[in-house]
């Protein structure tokens, strides 16, 4: 058994659509016992509308390692979730949206735009933050920033794409190495844990291209030589 962690935005979802022998190669490598799952920044909600029908991954690692969830009898259950503060939340949306947009993913599957539109009892596993720009975080004693193109996700500060897989591993006690693949800045947390890490062959930005072993040009060719 091998497990393939792979980013989504950028690397299998690329200019809003799939490439089919992607799509051919993720379903070969699973019908041969592998298990594939998708690591993101986006909600599962966000994230479902557009893998259905065509991925149906074993897990899913959501909100950069926040929401967790594994194919259960070929339903997705929630097996992890870490909410955020929403006090101290209120400080970070009042020091940034004088100068940038802001969006609030919920554990109903809602993006909402203020704290003050939360339901009873509805809990926040992240807020993005859209800018272009590296931000400061005066707020590290509970938050941690993770940048990917043109957004900055929020997410508490013990929570990464990486702690996402080490939960994966024991939740299907894997002791070896998982092969992982990633394009952007939010994944070197964990491409960098790994001696199976891939970038595609597009990938210029060097803090990602440092840190990653192998390089190919999709997911297919990744499965065809290492996945097997």
């Amino acid at each position: 058994m091998k497990i393939i962690a792979s980013d989504f935005d950028g690397t299998i979802y690329i200019d809003e659509g799939f490439k089919e022998n992607d799509l051919e190669a993720i379903r070969s490598f699973k019908a041969s016992s592998g298990i594939f799952g998708i690591v993101t920044g986006r909600s599962y909600f966000s994230l479902k509308s557009l893998i259905d029908g065509k991925i149906n991954p074993d897990f899913v690692i959501a909100n950069n390692g926040s929401h967790i969830l594994v194919n259960d009898k070929k339903e997705m259950r929630e097996v992890y979730k870490k909410t955020l503060d929403k006090d101290r939340l209120r400080e970070i949306i009042d020091y940034y949206k004088k100068d940038y947009p802001i969006k609030i993913f919920t554990d109903l599957d809602r993006k909402i735009d203020r704290l003050d539109d939360l339901k009873k009892d509805e809990e926040v596993y992240s807020l993005a933050i859209y800018s272009y720009d590296f931000l400061n975080n005066p707020f590290g004693d509970l938050f941690s920033f993770h940048k990917s193109i043109g957004v900055i996700d929020v997410i508490d500060k013990d929570i990464s794409k990486q702690t996402g897989i080490d939960f994966i591993k024991k939740f299907y006690a894997y002791d070896k190495d998982i092969i992982s693949i990633g394009d952007d800045y939010n994944d070197i947390s964990f491409l960098k844990e790994t001696p199976l890490s891939f970038t595609l062959n597009y990938v210029t930005e060097e803090s990602v291209v440092d840190v990653c072993n192998h390089r190919v040009e999709d997911i297919s060719e990744l499965i065809e030589k290492y996945g097997q």
